[in-house]
């Protein structure tokens, strides 16, 4: 008995045949390039639009969410140390205090209540962000109650007023900033992962990958029908080539352009920020401590323990393990250092005049020390308001480093994300358009 063919496998084997038997053929063969060529078309205007689109958004977000929030956060935790430094020193002046030292605890607190009303709205919705902002919400107020008492009691004389201000102060330092602390550690993360996202290696890869087998294929398809058809060349395949070897080298030269000012961003902008914000807040604590052992008229000694451990972490710009001193190093590797240095100089006076009140407190003078603390009345500014002053100033020269990096870094991909789906079906119309011409000296 014979085996007969399964006549469901019978069209299928003669449609394979027949194909085969097309393809032997100079016309199958222009079909078969013509539909390999739409195909990388796609496949090339699809992972093209893919890269550039998720470095542009990140890079977009750099500039324009993450980094901004990051200074966000950094202003709140700065404005709520300020706040506290600022209470404790204004109390030190006893009955009325200073207008102006007046305004500036209650500018803090409205710009801390400003800046939390932005994260609140913008930086996620993470449970630890929730629960950050929640805590900062519902103790910002109690604290401002808490100083407000204590002001209330000093103007008359109370001495009951130092107890509330102490109160105040651990309410401030365990419960606020702590808070405030975990929201810029969110930012900080979210600001990591757009610089590796924006600077990511594998994107770049990709490209020149896509680029390179595209010309591949061009140039193999050329070569092989120009040795089958005696004609060496074809005008719209060769247009097609160049095409795409031009806006090959648009996407890889604005993506290394791109990678190249996040870097410088973040080497000259991002970093120095969160360094010199870091050594802003210990310098402020550093006050607040001062302040705190001062009201407490030789009971201060948890403070002055604190304030010690605060300014051996600041150090100085030749201490390379120091706030000082890396704010240093990131400053020479974007230039000079000259105006650390002159950061470092003002924070080794002030802990000059720092050690005079600690001996004048010591010895009982306490007039005289919260005199030379506070700062003469007739002075704009004391040695710590000079200090928090200078690097507010370099923490803005930092951030506009940063605003021209970044804006850079989005302007360097500019103009790709209309160029490559555009550019992607001329190519293809070439390329196939110059088949086509082959094709037609068949019929």
């Amino acid at each position: 008995m014979t085996k007969t063919a399964s006549p469901t496998l019978a069209p299928a084997g003669r449609w394979i045949k027949g194909i085969q038997a097309r393809l032997r053929t100079t016309p199958g063969r222009l079909r078969l390039a013509a539909v390999l060529l739409a195909l990388g078309a796609i496949v090339f205007g699809v992972l093209a639009a893919s890269a550039v689109s998720a470095r542009r958004q990140a890079a977009d977000s750099v500039a324009t969410d993450t980094e901004p929030l990051l200074v966000t956060a950094e202003g709140l935790y700065a404005s709520l140390s300020d706040a506290d430094a600022t209470a404790a020193t204004t109390f030190l002046t006893g009955g009325l205090e200073p207008p102006a030292r007046r305004e500036r605890y209650a500018s803090d607190v409205r710009a801390a209540s400003g800046q939390l009303a932005t994260l609140a709205r913008q930086a996620g919705g993470s449970a630890q962000t929730r629960a950050a902002v929640r805590t900062l919400a519902t103790q910002l107020s109690v604290y401002s109650g808490l100083v407000e008492t204590a002001r209330t009691n000093n103007r008359q004389g109370f001495p009951v007023g130092a107890a509330y201000l102490r109160q105040a102060s651990t309410l401030m330092r365990e419960e606020l900033l702590p808070a405030a602390g975990r929201l810029y550690e969110v930012e900080a993360r979210r600001l990591s992962g757009d610089y590796r996202s924006g600077g990511s290696a594998g994107t770049l890869l990709a490209v020149i990958a896509v680029v390179c087998a595209v010309l591949g294929l061009l140039a193999a398809i050329q070569v092989r029908f120009a040795r089958l058809t005696h004609r060496i060349f074809n005008v719209p395949m060769a247009l097609a080539t160049v095409l795409v070897l031009a806006l090959g080298a648009w996407m890889i030269v604005g993506l290394i352009s791109e990678q190249n000012a996040l870097g410088r961003a973040q080497r000259t902008g991002s970093d120095p920020v969160q360094v010199l914000s870091a050594a802003r807040i210990l310098a402020l604590r550093a006050q607040g401590d001062e302040g705190l052992a001062l009201v407490a008229r030789g009971g201060g000694e948890a403070s002055l323990t604190d304030l010690d451990a605060v300014t051996r972490r600041l150090g100085s710009s030749s201490e390379p393990t120091s706030l000082l001193g890396e704010a240093a190093a990131i400053a020479r590797r974007g230039g000079s250092a000259a105006a650390i240095d002159s950061l470092s100089a003002t924070f080794a006076r002030y802990l000059a005049v720092h050690r005079r009140v600690v001996a004048l407190e010591t010895n009982g003078r306490f007039d005289d020390a919260v005199n030379l603390a506070v700062g003469s009345r007739s002075q704009e500014l004391s040695l710590s308001d000079a200090l928090n002053s200078d690097l507010v100033q370099e923490i803005s020269a930092a951030q506009r480093r940063f605003g021209s990096a970044a804006d850079d870094a989005t302007s360097a991909l500019g103009g790709l994300w209309l160029a490559i789906p555009l550019l992607s079906v001329l190519f293809a119309v070439l390329a196939l358009y110059g088949l086509l011409q082959r094709l037609e000296e068949y019929r």
